[in-house]
């Protein structure tokens, strides 16, 4: 079993098909099929069954799923060892975090960490739930995530990060009021992301404290898309106080909601740890 087949049959699995996996990779659909057939091989058995025009893990290959992570996380790691100990080394820091934290408090820190280990490098990934967030730190696919609030307990240290209260953005007016209820936004048309997204878990729970059904008006993926639809007096939204900073740039009124509501970031390091990123640990993350 080498690595290269292990990377390939977890970009198969991750893809949903062998074409969308080879351009992903860039390389040839053969070379691809190839290495898989070779893996099933040594295996006994298949490891995907067609579908449609896709792909799906046959039992044998869900239980390699998990093995096959740890074993291509395994080999980064040890790269990761050597470059950190010579001349030129450097690593890679691979962070997930929901795109609500994504500017405040993580470009501080990353500006902290590029201070730092000026030769790294940095990848940071959206996930779209917070539970994807433990998954991928859990797998190892992750160095840190960015979570709200505190992780569970298991294998996870945390550092708490930040605290933010959760504001309303409203559309351009000059008689905006001094604080907001929950029940004066709802009753504007709300915009969100959707149901299981950090911003969406804020604002369902401000819905349910008040005893208003959990419904929006406007539900949207892209975060982007927030503070350009509330300029364009489609709705109002609730966002974190980094997140309105850019809004009230823009010329958004940003005004207190009422009762006020905080939030907090914590980290959660992969309990793999991270050799790759030693010196960079005994320092204090900005606030």
């Amino acid at each position: 079993m080498e690595r290269r087949q292990l990377e390939f049959f977890l970009a198969i699995a991750e893809a949903g098909s062998f074409t969308s996996a080879a351009a992903r990779l860039h390389v040839a659909q053969p070379s691809l099929s190839y290495a898989v057939r070779g893996l099933e091989r040594e295996r006994g058995g298949p490891l995907f069954e067609r579908h449609g025009r896709g792909v799906r893990l046959t039992p044998a290959g869900s239980a390699l799923l998990g093995p096959a992570r740890r074993v291509v996380r395994g080999f980064e790691l040890a790269a990761g060892a050597v470059r950190s100990v010579s001349d030129t080394g450097f690593g890679r820091l691979r962070i997930t975090s929901s795109t609500v934290w994504a500017v405040e408090p993580l470009v501080p820190v990353l500006a902290e960490f590029r201070r730092i280990q000026p030769a790294a490098q940095v990848v940071v990934t959206d996930p779209q739930h917070r539970s994807d967030v433990l998954d991928q730190v859990r797998k190892g696919e992750a160095d840190v995530g960015l979570i709200d609030g505190a992780p569970p307990h298991g294998p996870f240290g945390s550092h708490r990060l930040a605290e933010h209260e959760l504001v309303a953005v409203l559309p351009p007016s000059r008689e905006a009021p001094e604080e907001i209820r929950i029940e004066e936004l709802a009753e504007a048309g709300l915009i969100a992301t959707p149901a299981g997204t950090a911003l969406r878990t804020f604002l369902d729970a401000r819905l349910e404290t008040a005893g208003l059904p959990m419904e929006v008006a406007i539900e949207t993926a892209h975060v982007a898309s927030i503070i350009p639809l509330v300029l364009a007096r489609a709705g109002v939204a609730v966002l974190t106080e980094g997140m309105a900073g850019a809004a009230a740039r823009a010329g958004a009124q940003v005004v207190p909601l009422t009762p006020v509501t905080r939030v907090s970031v914590s980290t959660s390091p992969c309990s793999m740890g991270s050799p790759k990123l030693g010196s960079w640990e005994g320092h204090q993350l900005p606030r």
